[in-house]
């Protein structure tokens, strides 16, 4: 009888308790790799110069330091929206293999107590 009454109370915590556990620790881990990447403050600053490498305007009269102005200002955006494009793929890609191991192990988790009860029904017929 009190063999049947851990079970039960096991069974309660399993779909209660540890499971409201586990979908706060998946929003925190869902919140670590999205401050992780920084994706939020990538995307506001996605056109900024990289490392704020930028050239200052020159005189209008001269060509030369008027053209290296404007070139290397798109130079240094282009290189700064290239990497920051590319940290935040690589934070998506991250978030998505965040969503597909919560689901595997949401799979796992409402599945193990069946398992386990197969695994020792099975391993008691074993023994006779």
């Amino acid at each position: 009888m009190f063999f049947l009454t851990i079970v039960r109370d096991y069974i309660v915590w399993h779909y209660s308790t540890a499971l409201v556990s586990f979908v706060r620790l998946y929003k925190n881990f869902w919140w670590f790799t999205v401050q992780f990447f920084s994706i939020p403050q990538l995307l506001g600053s996605l056109l900024a110069p990289y490392k704020r490498i930028t050239e200052r305007r020159g005189g209008l009269l001269d060509l030369e330091a008027w053209l290296g102005f404007i070139i290397i200002n798109i130079v240094s955006r282009l290189i700064g929206f290239v990497v920051r494009t590319c940290i935040i793929i690589a934070g998506i890609i991250a978030l998505i293999i965040l969503c597909l191991l919560a689901v595997v192990w949401y799979a796992i988790w409402f599945a193990a107590p069946a398992i386990i009860s197969y695994c020792l029904i099975y391993g008691i017929y074993l023994l006779f």
